[in-house]
C-alpha cells in the first residue's frame, strides 16, 4: 500500500454539464453519469451485479462499500431498492468516499434537474432528503441517518487516507468513478487490495468496466470477478466474490452482531444468519449514567433495536456535571488539524445532526458562537489557521475585532473565531429529550445505585450495596464519569483508568447585566446570554484539580469575573472588584453559582469503546510480550462489556459521537470514525502503553 497522505482542505466540486446537460467534471474530462437510463445502469451494474436485492433480505444489516460518491446516483438507487423491498435488511449501511464532493447547494442544483427525467422521478423525494442533510465540504467521516434503518456514512477526502483506517465489515462493492483512463488511481492494485481487507465471508463486487487490467487486478487482490452483459448497448461489466485462494489479510473485518435472545434472556448467537424473529427478542443492554453519555448511548441502542434498562443514582437524569444550567459547543481547531481537532469536528457535525431530530426541538441554540484571541500574536495565529486549513465560512470564519463584535453584541478586544453552528445547549434537559425519545424500550431507573457489575453465564449482572441483582444483559456499557473507574476496576485495573476529577465552578450572573450579548464569547473561559426566561448570563468555569469541595466560593466567584472582563472589556468596570462592581468580595457573596465535577483522563480524551480481556493478558508471559509489539486491535476483549466516559469539559461535542462508535461496535457495523481515532479514545490506550513500556 501506497503511503498515505494526511488528511488536508477540501476541494469541493463544482457544478457543470455538457452541452447535452450530463454532469461533468472539467477535473476529470469526464461525465458523471449517462443522462438516458442513468437509473437503469445503475440498478443493472451494481444491484443486480451483486446479486441485490435478494442478498439483503431477513437480515439484520447489509453494508455496502462504494469507491466513488459522486452526485449519489448508486445510493439513491439502493436506498429506491432497500425502501421498496417488504424482506429488506432492518439496517442498510452505505460506505462511500469522495475526494471532491460538492457543496451543499451544487448538489441540489445537480441533483434537481435530473430528477425531473423520465424514470427518474421516483428519485426525487430521496434526492430532496439527501440535499436536506448533506454535509459541508470539511474532511473526515461523515455519518448520516436520511430514513429510518438507512445510513449513509460518506468520507470526504483522499480514498488512501481515509479507507484503509475505516473498520468496516462489507457485505458488497460498487467499484465507481471515473473512467479508469482519467482517473488510473482510482482503478489500481492498491484500491482493490484495499478492498479486499473489507471483505465480509460471501461479499461480492461489481463495476461497470471489464477492461483486462482491472479485471487482472481485481483477482490478484482476492476477487474472483467474470463478465457478465452490459446494461443496453453498453460494454461488459465485471462482477463476483470476494474468494482469495489463501490468507491475504492479518485482520478480519467486524462481523455482522447477532444478539437476539430467546424467552429466557439468554443470547441466541452471533453470527449473521436469518433470524427467526417468533422465537427471538431484542436484546437488552444495561447503561449505569443518566449524564449526556448515558442519555445519548441509550438513544442510539433504541436507534437499532435494543431495550435499555438504565440506572442513575441521582433522583433524575443530568443531575451532576450534565445539571449546569447551561452549556457551550463548538469544535477545536489546529494549524496541524490535530488528532483532537478531527475527534471534535466529527463530534460536533454528528451532535447537530442528531439533536435537530429530537422531539420538541433543540434544547437551546445553534446560531452562533465567537472563539475570540487574547492578544495579537494568538489573533495572527488564528487568522492563519482558517486560511491554512481552507474551512468553509459555514463550519468556521474568521473575523475581525469589529465583525466579532457586531455578531457578539459587545465590545470586544479583539477578533477570533465564528462558528455559525457552534452555540449552547441546556445539558439537562438533552438528557430528557433524548430519554423521552427512547421511547418505551427504555426501563429507567433513578436513585438506584450500581454497586458493581458481575459476569454471570455469559451475561452481565448489576448488583447493589446488599448484592441484590438489578438486572442482568448481554450487553453492559458504563457512562458514570468518575464513578466509572470503580464499576471497571475488577476488569481493568485503575492504573489503566486514570481519571481525575476536576472542579468546575459557574457564576450566574444578575438577569439585568449583558442586555446585549446576542451569542457564547469564549476565550480563557466563557459566557453564554441567559438560557432560561428571567436567568441572567452564566460565565465560568473555574478547573480545579484535587479538590472535593462541592460549596460555591466567593473567591471561585471573583476569578470567573476576571476572566469575563478580559473577554468583555467594556463591562471591565462593572465586573471589577472595586465597590460597586460585581467582583467586589461583598457583590461576588450575592451572586448564584453551580459545582460541578468533570471526568477527565491525563490525556484529557475521552473512553469510548470495548474493554480488554485482563486475564487472557495476564495468563501468558509470551502473550504480554507479544502483545507489546502489537496494536490495539491485537488485544483481546471482554465479551459485552463497553464504556463511554471521561469527556471532561467537552460533553456536549463528545457524547452522541462516542455512543455511536460504542453502539456501531457491538453490532458489528461500520465505526463512524476512522481507526486513528478511535484508537485515541480506546479505554485500552493506557494498558497498551504499560505493556509496551514493560
Amino acid at each position: 500500500m501506497k503511503r498515505r497522505p494526511d488528511l488536508g482542505p477540501i476541494v469541493p466540486a463544482e457544478p457543470e454539464t455538457t452541452a447535452a446537460g450530463t454532469p461533468y467534471s472539467a477535473r476529470f474530462d469526464d461525465v458523471y453519469h449517462r443522462t438516458d437510463g442513468a437509473l437503469g445502469q445503475a440498478r443493472h451494474v451494481f444491484l443486480e451485479g451483486n446479486g441485490l436485492p435478494e442478498r439483503w433480505r431477513e437480515r439484520d444489516q447489509f453494508v455496502i462499500v462504494e469507491t466513488g460518491f459522486g452526485l449519489g446516483l448508486n445510493f439513491l438507487a439502493t436506498w429506491a431498492a432497500w425502501r421498496d423491498d417488504p424482506l429488506r435488511a432492518k439496517r442498510l449501511h452505505f460506505v462511500s468516499v469522495e475526494k471532491y464532493p460538492f457543496r451543499p447547494r451544487d448538489l441540489r442544483r445537480m441533483l434537481e434537474p435530473l430528477m425531473l427525467q423520465p424514470g427518474m422521478t421516483e428519485l426525487a423525494p430521496l434526492a430532496q432528503r439527501l440535499c436536506d442533510m448533506w454535509p459541508l465540504p470539511v474532511a473526515g467521516w461523515h455519518r448520516l441517518e436520511p430514513a429510518p434503518g438507512v445510513v449513509l456514512s460518506i468520507g470526504f477526502g483522499d480514498f488512501f487516507t481515509l479507507m484503509p483506517d475505516l473498520r468496516v465489515g462489507a457485505d458488497a462493492f460498487f467499484l465507481d468513478g471515473f473512467a479508469p483512463v482519467k482517473n488510473p488511481e482510482m482503478w489500481s492494485a492498491p484500491v482493490f487490495k484495499a478492498l479486499g481487507k473489507l471483505a465480509r465471508d460471501g461479499a461480492t463486487l461489481s463495476t461497470y468496466t471489464s477492461l483486462e487490467p482491472v479485471r487482472r487486478d481485481l483477482i490478484a487482490a482476492g476477487f474472483q470477478v467474470g463478465q457478465r452483459p452490459g446494461f443496453g448497448h453498453e460494454p461488459e461489466t465485471l462482477a463476483g466474490p470476494y474468494a482469495p485462494p489463501y490468507r491475504m489479510r492479518r485482520y478480519d473485518p467486524p462481523a455482522a452482531s447477532q444478539w437476539r435472545e430467546d424467552g429466557a434472556g439468554h443470547v441466541t448467537g452471533s453470527a449473521p444468519a436469518p433470524l427467526d424473529e417468533a422465537a427471538a427478542e431484542p436484546p437488552t443492554a444495561i447503561v449505569i449514567g443518566a449524564g449526556m453519555a448515558g442519555a445519548a448511548m441509550t438513544l442510539r441502542l433504541v436507534a437499532r433495536g435494543w431495550r435499555v434498562k438504565l440506572f442513575e443514582r441521582a433522583e433524575a437524569p443530568g443531575s451532576a456535571a450534565s445539571g449546569n444550567p447551561a452549556g457551550v459547543f463548538h469544535p477545536q481547531l489546529s494549524a496541524d488539524d490535530n488528532v483532537l481537532a478531527r475527534l471534535t469536528r466529527a463530534g460536533f457535525l454528528y451532535a447537530l445532526s442528531q439533536w435537530r431530530t429530537l422531539p420538541g426541538g433543540l434544547p437551546g441554540r445553534a446560531d452562533g458562537l465567537l472563539q475570540v484571541a487574547t492578544n495579537d500574536e494568538e489573533a495572527k495565529s488564528l487568522a492563519q489557521l482558517v486560511t491554512v486549513q481552507g474551512y468553509p465560512e459555514e463550519y468556521v470564519k474568521w473575523v475581525d475585532a469589529a465583525q466579532a463584535s457586531a455578531l457578539a453584541g459587545e465590545t470586544l478586544a479583539y477578533g477570533g473565531l465564528w462558528f455559525p453552528e457552534g452555540g449552547w445547549l441546556a445539558p439537562a434537559m438533552l438528557c430528557r429529550a433524548e430519554l423521552v425519545a427512547a421511547g418505551p424500550a427504555l426501563d429507567a431507573r433513578y436513585g438506584v445505585s450500581v454497586d458493581r457489575l458481575e459476569r454471570r453465564d455469559g451475561r452481565w449482572v448489576a448488583l447493589d450495596e446488599a448484592g441484590r441483582v438489578l438486572a442482568d444483559a448481554a450487553v453492559a456499557i458504563v457512562t458514570a464519569a468518575d464513578e466509572s473507574q470503580r464499576l471497571l476496576g475488577p476488569y481493568l485495573a485503575p492504573e489503566f483508568i486514570p481519571v481525575k476529577r476536576v472542579r468546575g465552578q459557574l457564576t450566574f450572573l444578575p438577569p439585568d447585566s449583558l442586555p446585549d450579548l446576542r451569542i457564547p464569547v469564549c476565550g480563557e473561559g466563557y459566557v453564554a446570554p441567559s438560557p432560561l426566561g428571567g436567568a441572567g448570563p452564566i460565565t465560568g468555569a473555574t478547573y480545579g484539580f484535587d479538590d472535593p469541595a462541592t460549596d460555591v466560593r466567593v473567591g471561585d466567584h471573583q476569578a470567573n469575573l476576571r476572566r469575563l472582563a478580559a473577554l468583555l472589556p467594556g463591562h471591565a468596570r462593572m465586573l471589577g472588584d472595586e465597590d460597586g462592581g460585581l467582583g467586589s468580595e461583598s457583590a461576588a457573596a450575592e451572586l448564584g453559582g453551580r459545582t460541578a465535577f468533570r471526568a477527565l483522563v491525563t490525556d484529557r480524551m475521552p473512553m469510548a469503546g470495548q474493554l480488554p480481556e485482563m486475564a487472557a493478558i495476564a495468563s501468558s508471559a509470551p502473550e504480554r510480550r507479544r502483545l507489546a509489539g502489537g496494536h490495539l486491535r491485537d488485544l483481546p476483549r471482554l465479551s459485552g462489556l463497553y464504556a463511554s466516559f471521561a469527556f471532561g469539559s467537552r460533553g456536549l461535542v463528545f457524547a452522541s459521537l462516542c455512543a455511536e462508535l460504542v453502539a456501531s461496535q457491538i453490532e458489528g457495523e461500520p465505526w463512524p470514525i476512522g481507526s486513528d481515532l478511535a484508537d485515541a479514545i480506546d479505554p485500552a490506550r493506557f494498558l497498551l502503553q504499560a505493556l509496551r513500556k514493560a
